[in-house]
């Protein structure tokens, strides 16, 4: 069983493990270190890890002191001793300036520089929960990614790229129209918890979708590939590889995994859709 990874093989190695893991049993920081790591010829993982366990000492020496002035566990309790360590005292921000800036989707970069996207800062907010036993989730917000920390029945969803800040409905309502228009309006999707395989796919997905946008297609390819090694199962990747393949002239691979993709659909536009793309595949064959 392979449980850490010391260099980009054995990181791609993890990943692989990862793979064959049930969601559950993933640890998403230590995912997320190795989605990080595979393209690095050198390394020094223990540093993060040893960061991240100060970072947890530290939070639970400020949510006793919090405890012991507000005589008071509760989970607002929680979130501002989170706020007081990561925010106030390790300095981590969202990176407004440069959002789009592909270190930003990078955790070991994330650390080193003390910024990131919102979701590399939720998955070190969320690390740090679940070290310190605490209840947290991710949630699969549209444009935004979000934690929610529960506590005795009492919820708080709450944005790590905005300095650990609880959102309250308005200003769900707020961001929701920012990233899907005016008439967007809140659903109770929005607040479903996202899974931990789902929450490695959100992150590499930032990575894919700028690559695209900026035509690098073969980069782009290499990071749906990486994929696949811990989402084997996620079908819609070989959709990705279809398109892609497609777009670098490697028609024959392209049909192959387009064909793949195919067979796990049933009846409906989205095969229908596939089966006009075949279409043009072939064409492009013969």
């Amino acid at each position: 069983m392979v449980s850490k990874f010391d260099s980009p093989q054995t990181a791609r190695e993890y990943l692989k493990h990862v793979g064959m893991q049930n969601d559950n049993d993933i640890n998403v920081f230590e995912a997320a270190m190795a989605l990080a790591a595979v393209n690095r010829p050198s390394i020094v993982v223990d540093k993060y890890r040893m960061h991240m366990d100060r970072m947890v000492s530290d939070l639970m020496e400020t949510f006793d002191d919090l405890c012991a002035s507000e005589n008071s566990d509760s989970v607002e309790i929680q979130r501002q001793a989170m706020e007081q360590v990561f925010v106030d005292k390790y300095d981590y921000d969202g990176d407004s300036a440069n959002y789009d800036d592909l270190q930003n989707v990078d955790i070991m970069r994330c650390i080193d520089r003390r910024k990131g996207m919102p979701i590399t800062l939720s998955i070190l907010v969320m690390a740090l929960c679940e070290k310190s036993g605490w209840s947290v989730a991710g949630l699969n917000f549209p444009g935004h990614f979000l934690v929610q920390m529960d506590k005795d029945g009492q919820r708080l969803i709450v944005d790590p790229f905005q300095g650990c800040k609880v959102l309250a409905a308005p200003d769900l309502r707020l961001l929701i129209k920012k990233h899907m228009g005016r008439d967007a309006e809140l659903s109770s999707d929005y607040y479903a918890p996202c899974s931990n395989r789902e929450i490695l796919l959100r992150l590499q997905n930032n990575i894919k979708y700028r690559l695209i946008e900026s035509e690098h297609y073969n980069e782009a390819l290499q990071v749906v590939e990486l994929m696949l090694v811990f989402a084997p199962g996620d079908n819609r990747l070989r959709l990705d590889m279809a398109v892609l393949l497609s777009r670098l002239g490697q028609h024959g691979g392209a049909v192959e995994h387009l064909q793949s993709y195919i067979d796990t659909l049933g009846d409906g536009a989205d095969k229908e859709e596939a089966l006009l793309f075949m279409k043009e595949l072939m064409y492009q064959l013969n």
